[in-house]
């Protein structure tokens, strides 16, 4: 799937690195035909329950291969004041898909900076939501497993729909979120239909802790 450039809007993105934040954007892409007015990432600490941690300094790399400015801040509250001061934004695209706490945070947050909120996959059906992942274009890897059923083996491989699926039937066997929301595994992802070019993982480390891992990107660039 191809898509042109588009005028970007009036809304701020989200953006940890993972599935879920790109392709929301990808989603609102789909339904405004315009880009979002730029990224915002926050360097959470580890054990902050409303962001991913690992990998977040190379989302640079995937707001500039989306043609989109890149606010890189510890704290939400400061993101969201720069794009609104600095880009006009009235909108914030999340990522959420079943978390009401990370639904709620996320309104009360943007509500205080004058700015509503967009969710565009919330509610999915999570099976059928990681099946197109893989139909739409969406290239990601698993950059962080914590959950029975997943092992060492699954951190840095490149999903596609042979282990999406496989993925989807540990699920059910484990009993654990299949698109992983729960904390189960997070991801970062390498290309989508809006990035002009590929992010290509120069070096990276593996992190095995007891009964859960982490891929550490050490270096990374576009093609």
């Amino acid at each position: 799937m191809w898509i042109m450039k588009a005028e970007r809007s009036y809304a701020a993105a989200l953006l940890s690195g993972g599935k879920d934040s790109n392709y929301a954007i990808l989603k609102y892409y789909e339904m405004y035909r315009r880009r979002p007015c730029c990224g915002i990432t926050v360097n959470a600490r580890k054990d902050d329950m409303l962001f991913h941690s690992e990998n977040v300094r190379w989302v640079g790399l995937q707001c500039e291969s989306m043609g989109i400015p890149w606010i890189f801040v510890d704290d939400l509250e400061e993101g969201l004041r720069r794009a609104r001061e600095d880009y006009g934004a009235e909108l914030l695209i999340t990522g959420g898909i079943l978390s009401n706490f990370q639904k709620r945070r996320f309104e009360e947050v943007a509500a205080r900076h004058h700015m509503r909120t967009i969710s565009p996959l919330w509610g999915v059906d999570q099976q059928e939501y990681m099946l197109n992942l893989i139909r739409d274009g969406v290239e990601y890897i698993i950059v962080k497993v914590a959950s029975l059923g997943l092992g060492r083996e699954w951190l840095g491989i490149k999903m596609d729909m042979e282990r999406t699926i496989m993925l989807i039937e540990l699920s059910r066997k484990y009993r654990f979120n299949p698109s992983l929301e729960g904390g189960e595994g997070e991801t970062f992802v390498l290309h989508t239909p809006l990035y002009s070019r590929r992010i290509v993982i120069r070096d990276y480390e593996v992190i095995w802790e007891k009964d859960s891992g982490t891929y550490l990107i050490k270096d990374a660039a576009l093609e």
